[in-house]
């Protein structure tokens, strides 16, 4: 009766809700300071550069987050991470609650961002790990599903608590999922890929066979012992030569994810608005939701699309609308008008933003950097490329201010469009297609790539 319960399609859904809580935790740690921002000056003594350093602290944390999510994952396992992960988040938490000066403040943020760091390392690879390969693109990206409804959740949060002054209760409804998180990893099984690698391979069976049919179990088992065979799994693999395309394609997408401004814009966006004309917080925080309900659709938008269209049309198509929305918004700042149409503008060309980004690059981004890497060095290379996303993070956002005295919001813009345009460069000449392949599949692929391309270079010398 109990094994009747745990169907194969509602274990997938309870994995699914699991790692759509990881998201929401990711989500609302990025977006509940976009509201707190308006408010944290008039309780504790923060200076611009300090407000910087405290938007930028939870990417600085999730450098580190990054760093050691890969290797513990590889060597403790998937589900143990999680749960470490939300432990970290529950005490980052209290620290942030509790914090009447900026140290504690500070070091709250620190521990919340290094909490991101590991979430979002452990979890998508957690997904991507028991995900059966035609639902593979479905399964990953939820986890940019419920990150998109974390960030409309704190946003509805701060706007309900604006007026109120109280920019610690916004951090307090993080506990929530939180410890579902905490809970919820006890009663889900561990990765059979992790299991396979560490001589397990009954256990590994016994978990595919809740998600796979007899005839899929087997095919999964063979692949993945003939990937293993042919991987040493260590930092001297992830960095040889057959795997030197894919890592290089995928550190520069990292990083140029977030030079697009996105997680700039998500955080300041309440003061972006307020500059642009809007007349108060709480006006400013309802332009906020907006932005924020029009990423959840259009990440919603983008999941039914990734397996259909594939990972490279949809990057194409969203770093494209990114680029043209922020060569607008450059040019809104700088036009001379009544600051209600202004505002007007600067809303829509935002809006603009954030659904070209939603339904191309944040929808694809964890897929697209865990797929290009085999399983023995996935959790390394999908680690080292987080730490340069959140360090591309951490100096965007640390700069904010800064970069605005210097070149004005127009120039941020369009600075963040220059960077957009090398991302959309990066995939329109460097990414290959992943969708309808299994990883290995998607490795041979590299392999043979190469290969070919020696075997032209040296054709062409031979004829010299």
């Amino acid at each position: 009766m109990k094994e009747a319960l745990f169907t194969p399609k509602r274990y997938l859904i309870c994995i699914i809700l699991l790692v759509g809580t990881g998201g929401v935790l990711y989500g609302f740690d990025v977006g509940v300071i976009s509201g707190a921002l308006l408010l944290m000056q008039k309780t504790i003594a923060l200076s611009n550069v300090a407000l910087e350093v405290i938007v930028g602290s939870v990417f600085g944390g999730s450098l580190v987050g990054t760093l050691i999510a890969g290797p513990l994952a590889d060597k403790i396992g998937r589900r143990l991470v999680v749960t470490v992960a939300a432990l970290t988040f529950i005490i980052g938490i209290f620290c942030v609650i509790s914090a009447k000066a900026f140290l504690l403040l500070l070091i709250g943020r620190l521990l919340l961002g290094i909490g991101i760091g590991i979430v979002s390392v452990a979890v998508p690879l957690y997904a991507l790990e028991l995900a059966p390969t035609q639902h593979r693109g479905l399964c990953v990206s939820v986890f940019q599903l419920f990150l998109s409804s974390g960030i409309v959740l704190a946003f509805f949060i701060d706007m309900l608590l604006i007026k109120s002054g109280n920019w610690h209760a916004m951090f307090e409804v993080v506990l929530v999922p939180a410890v579902i998180l905490l809970v919820g990893i006890l009663f889900l099984p561990e990765s059979p890929r992790w299991l396979l690698i560490n001589s397990k391979k009954d256990e590994a069976i016994a978990v595919l066979s809740r998600l796979h049919s007899s005839a899929e179990v087997k095919i999964e088992v063979e692949q993945l012992e003939r990937s293993l065979k042919s991987n040493e799994g260590t930092w001297r693999d992830l960095f040889s030569k057959r795997l030197m395309i894919p890592l290089i394609v995928s550190v520069t997408i990292a990083i140029l994810q977030q030079l697009t401004g996105i997680n700039v814009i998500l955080q300041y966006a309440p003061v972006m608005l307020k500059s642009a004309g809007f007349s108060s917080n709480y006006i400013s925080m309802l332009g906020s939701v907006g932005i924020g309900l029009m990423n959840l659709i259009f990440t919603i938008v983008g999941m039914f699309l990734i397996d259909k269209v594939g990972r490279r049309p949809l990057l194409l198509v969203g770093v494209a609308g990114i680029v043209v929305s922020e060569v607008l918004l450059g040019f809104f700042q700088f036009l001379p008008m009544p600051l209600q149409i202004k505002a007007v503008l600067s809303i829509l060309g935002l809006l603009l933003f954030i659904t070209s980004y939603a339904v191309g690059p944040g929808v694809a981004i964890w897929l697209v950097m865990s797929e290009l890497f085999p399983t023995h060095v996935r959790g390394k290379g999908l680690a080292l490329c987080l730490f340069f996303n959140s360090l591309a993070s951490t100096v965007a956002s640390s700069l904010f201010y800064t970069l605005t005295d210097a070149i004005t919001l127009g120039g941020v813009f369009w600075l963040a469009a220059f960077f957009s345009l090398c991302y959309f460069l990066t995939v329109k000449f460097g990414f290959v297609e992943t969708s309808a392949r299994s990883l290995e599949e998607i490795q041979e692929g590299f392999t043979s790539q190469e290969k070919a391309r020696r075997e032209k270079l040296c054709n062409m010398n031979t004829m010299k």
